[in-house]
């Protein structure tokens, strides 16, 4: 089994826009995607984010348990247990997660508050220490290069 390719987007301006537009780039690879939340609470705001963002459309989403789910290319919840395998998975959670054998990326967002970004290095550590090799995209350096 290899590891996922571990990615820390951070110096986000805006995190829900970042993963608005980071799933909507993974809808456009053709790739289905978990956005893995804490709680109930945070899988409405997600989906209330997808249906949103952007504008001109919605991503398709819905719940793990839902009739759709096997058709659906985004489940966002919050309940690990039901939570299917998927090529990319969203840690929309403030602890790390233990990806899926299928899982080929594991993405987390980090935006510019200081007691996210310390969360962050420490979830950094402890994927390190669990055999996983993270790498870091400044979003702040690809906007400037245009």
């Amino acid at each position: 089994m290899s590891s996922p390719d571990l990615v820390f987007y951070f110096n986000v301006r805006n995190r829900e826009q970042a993963l608005c537009q980071l799933v909507g780039k993974a809808l456009a690879q053709g790739l289905e995607i978990v956005v893995h939340t804490a709680s109930e609470s945070a899988s409405h705001e997600v989906d209330r984010l997808l249906w949103s963002v952007p504008q001109t459309g919605f991503l398709p989403h819905c719940p793990a348990d839902d009739a759709r789910a096997t058709r659906t290319p985004v489940i966002v919840d919050h309940r690990a247990e039901l939570l299917p395998d998927r090529a990319v998975v969203f840690n929309w959670t403030s602890g790390t997660l233990t990806p899926a054998a299928a899982c080929q990326r594991l993405i987390e967002i980090v935006d510019q508050d200081e007691d996210n970004r310390l969360r962050a290095r420490d979830r950094w550590r402890s994927y390190q220490s669990a055999g996983l090799t993270p790498r870091a995209i400044d979003l702040q350096e690809l906007a400037s290069r245009g």
